[in-house]
C-alpha cells in the first residue's frame, strides 16, 4: 500500500461555461512514496465524474513542477497595447497550482496558446498526456 503525500501535488483545472452542459476537467498528480517506477498518481475528474486513473514517473512529474515554478503571471498575461488587443474565443479557465511542502503557487489564464502562454501552455500539454487527454480536449 502506497502513502500518499498530501504535502505536494500539482493540480490542473479547466471549465468552460460557455459550452451548453459545462466543461470541467480536473487533474491532480500526486507523488508518493511507493518504490514502484511510477510513483504518481495521475486523478482526473471530466465533469465531476471520475473519469481515470494512472500513473506516471517522478521524473515526468518533476518536468511539470519545474515548468510553473519558473513561469509568473505576467508571462502568460495576453499582450495589450493602445492599437493591439489580443484575446483568445470560448478558451475556457484554466488553472494550474503547484504545491511542495511551505510552497504554493498558482497560475490562471483565459484561453490557452502555444504563442502567449509557452511554458504553461507546455506544462498543461504535459499533464493532459499524463491523463491520455490532448489540447484539443480542452480546446
Amino acid at each position: 500500500m502506497s502513502k500518499k503525500n498530501t504535502e505536494e501535488y500539482i493540480q490542473f483545472k479547466h471549465e468552460n461555461v460557455m459550452v451548453i452542459k459545462g466543461d470541467k476537467l480536473i487533474i491532480t498528480l500526486i507523488p508518493t512514496i511507493s518504490k514502484r517506477k511510477k510513483s504518481v498518481i495521475v486523478k482526473t475528474l471530466k465533469n465531476n465524474e471520475p473519469y481515470d486513473n494512472k500513473r506516471i514517473t517522478y521524473a515526468e512529474y518533476e518536468k511539470m513542477y519545474e515548468l510553473v515554478l519558473k513561469t509568473s503571471q505576467k508571462d502568460i498575461e495576453l499582450p495589450q497595447s493602445p492599437n493591439k488587443l489580443v484575446s483568445i474565443v470560448d478558451g475556457g479557465n484554466n488553472s494550474i497550482i503547484i504545491k511542495k511542502d511551505s510552497i504554493e503557487k498558482k497560475l490562471s489564464t483565459h484561453g490557452i496558446s502555444k504563442e502567449y502562454h509557452r511554458n504553461f501552455f507546455e506544462a498543461v500539454e504535459l499533464i493532459l498526456k499524463s491523463a491520455k487527454l490532448t489540447v484539443n480536449d480542452i480546446n
